[in-house]
């Protein structure tokens, strides 16, 4: 968590006299997030008009950041010289909402619940023989069409309920970390192209307590198109901008002394903070790019790309408020190849 974060949520935990706790916490921290003027898409010359902050065409400028004018206003100042840059990484992304459903529907886009699943086709399994759990379907004809995905069949994702949810985590801190996690051991990612064959009985995975999620209270997912450009944890960020965010806020407060307005001072380390927020690429998405609380595990100029994150919310917790990805080679998805998939999570 951000320290800026971490300060706000411990005074809104005072606040509270102790009365949230476990998931509740982060919530809270999510509103913090929200409060502070967080947005998934950056307003930039010659995009789209964003969510918040200045219109359109304006420029975010030292006069302009006063200290009611939210942390945006600030950011998007520093990254102005970037503004084409980013502009450039934008990319599509399918926006997740999750929502709880009253019955499991077998075809449904969702997390949880049961399997689609049809003869002639051996249901995924660990190495000891114990059946995956169903993490995440997604039925493509109903989603945003996103570009290079197919346009129908069922997208599944499975995992495990071992320490590290079916993730080779312990095996890409030995050698080639990308093609660690792409052993689809721990963890299976099936694709049907025709889902109309009759489905039959699906075996039981792992329990509530072995998983991030609870397996048997399935939640619907409701998508919403966007795009948004590169984030701040990002492994390629200083290559697509040509330098790093970091130098960008150093050179905004030499040439804009008291930026924050009332004669205020703000330091490199506030502003770098208001960056990263500004580029946050956290949430439940198709496509778009990556958000990691400790690092991305590809190096620069690797091509894969993100294929589907998922992140902790009320009712998933990946370790401590984690988000997980799996990344996929733009030449395999075209092919609709998910056999080299790389599946990564991380957390606080």
């Amino acid at each position: 968590m951000n320290t800026g974060k971490a300060v706000l949520l411990s005074a809104a935990i005072v606040a509270a006299m102790l009365g949230a706790v476990g998931g509740g916490l982060y919530l809270l921290d999510r509103r913090i997030k929200q409060a502070g003027g967080h947005t998934m898409t950056i307003p930039l010359p010659g995009g789209e008009a964003g969510k918040t902050g200045a219109p359109r065409g304006s420029k975010a400028s030292a006069s302009r950041c006063g200290q009611d004018d939210g942390d945006d206003c600030l950011a998007k100042a520093a990254l102005a010289p970037a503004a084409p840059a980013l502009e450039r990484s934008r990319r599509a992304v399918a926006r997740i909402a999750l929502e709880p459903m009253a019955a499991d529907e077998l075809k449904a886009s969702k997390v949880g619940g049961r399997a689609y699943w049809a003869a002639g086709r051996e249901y995924p399994r660990d190495p000891q023989g114990r059946a995956l759990s169903l993490l995440a379907q997604i039925d493509l004809a109903a989603a945003p069409k996103m570009p290079g995905y197919p346009a129908r069949g069922l997208l599944q994702f499975f995992v495990d309920g071992d320490d590290y949810y079916g993730a080779a985590l312990d095996a890409a801190d030995r050698g080639d970390r990308m093609r660690a996690l792409a052993q689809q051991k721990g963890f299976r990612v099936v694709y049907w192209a025709d889902a109309a064959a009759p489905a039959v009985a699906v075996p039981a995975g792992a329990n509530s307590e072995s998983l991030p999620f609870d397996p048997a209270k399935p939640r619907r997912m409701r998508f919403s198109a966007d795009s948004e450009s590169i984030g701040a944890s990002d492994v390629g960020i200083g290559a697509a901008l040509g330098g790093d965010p970091t130098d960008l806020a150093a050179q905004y407060l030499r040439d804009h002394p008291g930026a924050a307005g009332s004669g205020a001072d703000l330091s490199d380390e506030d502003l770098n903070e208001r960056i990263a927020d500004y580029l946050d690429r956290s949430g439940h998405k198709l496509g778009g790019h990556p958000q990691f609380t400790q690092s991305d595990p590809r190096v620069s100029g690797d091509r894969r790309v993100l294929l589907f994150q998922l992140d902790s919310d009320d009712e998933m917790m990946w370790g401590d408020s984690g988000i997980a990805n799996f990344f996929i080679d733009p030449d395999d998805l075209a092919r609709a190849d998910f056999s080299r998939v790389s599946y990564h999570w991380d957390c606080y």
